[in-house]
């Protein structure tokens, strides 16, 4: 293994925390989540992909668990854990990305049939996902309904700015030059987007010790 290969210098994955979110304009959003909810209560958190859904429902669910409360964690794209809608209860289920139930008539009715045993059950529930519109049960978009909505608004240049930064601090890699400004002109307006090019130009700069610099960043981008 050659020494730019070195695996020594890399960092542990990204781990999803309230206080590691560049909130921007949701604010109210994370107040709600980190310290606004009420047990047995029902909540849906809606914005478009690459808004940071799943970054703040498995930030919710690691701070239920310090807590020391019951909780579930339900991605339904994975066959094994969508079983869990059948018998996951305790005070909390979080369910990311439910989208990939809409249009499934066997995924509809297990969500509706799971919905329903943690209502009488007082489970409460974190959903996120694009929206209810792509449902076709009338009674799970009903359900549905009934939680409460929390809605992702995008990020300004600057929190996207601020995103950048802060990924890399955590990496514990330099900066070069104009890559901030580099990244936004060049990136989509994305926050997804913009931490999936930070983190792959992360790893390359800490194996390859370098600076998170514009030719890795254009080297990146032009393989993409």
């Amino acid at each position: 293994m050659s020494r730019t290969q070195l695996p020594l210098a890399l960092k542990p994955p990204r781990r999803p925390r309230f206080d590691n979110f560049v909130a921007g304009p949701n604010q109210a959003v994370i107040a709600t989540l980190s310290q606004g909810v009420e047990r047995g209560g029902w909540y849906f958190l809606v914005g478009p992909a690459g808004s940071g859904r799943s970054h703040l429902v498995s930030a919710f669910f690691s701070d239920r668990c310090q807590r020391d409360e019951q909780a579930h964690f339900i991605a339904p794209g994975n066959p094994q854990q969508r079983l869990l809608l059948g018998h996951a209860d305790g005070d909390w289920v979080v369910l990311d990305d439910i989208d990939i139930l809409a249009g499934d008539d066997d995924g509809e009715l297990a969500l509706f049939n799971a919905l329903n045993r943690w209502r009488a059950g007082r489970t409460g529930v974190l959903m996120s996902g694009t929206g209810r519109d792509g449902f076709v049960l009338p009674d799970l978009r009903s359900r549905l309904g009934q939680a409460t909505r929390l809605t992702l608004k995008p990020l300004e240049e600057g929190d996207l700015g601020e995103l950048v930064r802060r990924m890399a601090a955590e990496h514990e890699v330099l900066l070069g030059r104009g890559v901030v400004d580099y990244i936004l002109s060049r990136a989509p307006r994305n926050a997804g987007r913009i931490a999936e090019l930070v983190e792959s130009g992360a790893r390359r700069a800490l194996t390859e010790r370098r600076t998170l610099s514009v030719p890795l960043v254009r080297e990146i981008l032009s393989t993409k």
